[in-house]
């Protein structure tokens, strides 16, 4: 399985970053995690085509997690998409889903492929995409907003994501983690629905974890530098954009 890093910001606007998106890819079967940027460019340099897509997961509504769709549905039409679409989201965000679908007149502009909406309810964990050996789920992240984190099992693998959460002590009961993939969105200051690397390295068993990715990374902050005072450069790393893994 790919992982690919599509942006790796946090909401705060960044020069070399866009906002955190990733793709998860295994045998054909496409996953988007968060839509940013520009995700038809993006799809397309890692080639996958715009009609291979399965499914777009959003961890919650913050703006900087959606606002790149209104550009993938555009291109999805554009290039006269036929496979059917599933997104993935918070029943208590389905009606803003909607509404901004309405919004942006999608309906009207005759698409050929159908838009499939499945629901979860984010306070539980609960299995979202059973697919051969690939199985995500998701469980509540601790944020502004109702917000998920992810987990991904593959081929005896274990991938979590955080989302945008403070230090979740769902994610400390594994007993092993092959790749956590976790926001920072600060190097060192603690912010109340987010978190700081010093407190990723000081809450959860790093011995436990391959290796950590950190994500919603902010522009000015010392990360190099603060990895290296913590002394876990070898097991932690920043993400770069359009990085992609090999699980």
């Amino acid at each position: 399985m790919e992982i690919h890093f599509l942006g790796t910001g946090s909401a705060y606007p960044g020069s070399e970053r866009d906002n955190t998106s990733l793709c998860f890819s295994n045998d054909g079967y496409h996953v988007l995690i968060d839509v940013s940027g520009n995700p038809c460019r993006k799809l397309k340099q890692i080639n996958v085509d715009l009609e291979e897509l399965d499914s777009v997961i959003f961890t919650h509504f913050h703006i900087d997690h959606i606002y790149g769709l209104p550009s993938l549905l555009w291109g999805m039409w554009l290039e006269n998409r036929h496979k059917p679409l599933t997104l993935y989201c918070d029943e208590r965000n389905e009606e803003k889903l909607h509404q901004w679908l309405d919004t942006m007149e999608v309906y009207e502009w005759g698409i050929q492929f159908p838009l499939h909406i499945k629901t979860f309810n984010g306070d539980h964990i609960e299995e979202l995409i059973i697919n051969e050996n690939l199985h995500i789920s998701c469980f509540p992240a601790l944020h502004s907003v109702p917000t998920i984190g992810l987990e991904i099992r593959y081929d005896g693998k274990l991938i979590i994501y955080s989302g945008d959460s403070e230090v979740n002590s769902y994610i400390q009961t594994y007993e092993y983690i092959d790749v956590l993939i976790h926001e920072a969105t600060s190097a060192k200051k603690t912010d109340p629905i987010h978190t700081s690397l010093p407190e990723i390295s000081d809450s959860y068993e790093l011995k436990s974890i391959g290796k950590v990715i950190l994500v919603h990374l902010s522009d000015k902050e010392p990360y190099d530098e603060e990895l290296s005072r913590l002394d876990i450069t070898e097991k932690v790393q920043t993400a770069e954009e359009m990085m992609c893994i090999n699980v």
